[in-house]
């Protein structure tokens, strides 16, 4: 209602103010649905993730170096791509356990060679004098 006690005119759809409807139609068959973008897990981390766990039963240290490469490249592409691609996790995971298995390896070298020390050393020491 005006002030004056009179009905102000419906808003009709010519009107250029008139508000937008409550509702919204559903789309038809076959129509294109708005998505969310399209992301993609990185191909090097999955393959870096993989390595990383191959290296634990084939050749240890060396696929635990080439996983670690392909995690290196896969978090420059990673963080390049702007939301893009995904597989971070993968590639710290890879990361994880490749210088898991490295420090493994490091560790079982260097305990079998001061164990062959000792035992050298000891052995030196033992023999008997020669007449």
């Amino acid at each position: 209602m005006t002030t004056n006690g009179e009905f102000a005119e419906p808003i009709t759809s010519e009107d250029p103010v008139a508000p937008a409807p409550l509702w919204q139609p559903t789309p038809q068959a076959g129509a294109a649905l708005p998505s969310a973008p399209v992301t993609k897990t990185s191909s090097d981390a999955v393959v870096a993730f993989v390595l990383s766990l191959v290296s634990w039963a084939i050749c240890p240290v060396i696929f635990a170096v080439v996983a670690l490469i392909f995690a290196a490249k896969a978090s420059k592409a990673i963080d390049v791509s702007s939301g893009q691609l995904t597989g971070g996790g993968l590639n710290l995971a890879a990361k994880i356990i490749a210088w898991v298995n490295i420090g493994f390896w490091a560790a079982i070298f260097i305990v079998a060679a001061f164990v062959g020390l000792v035992l050298a050393l000891a052995g030196a020491g033992s023999q008997p004098a020669l007449p």
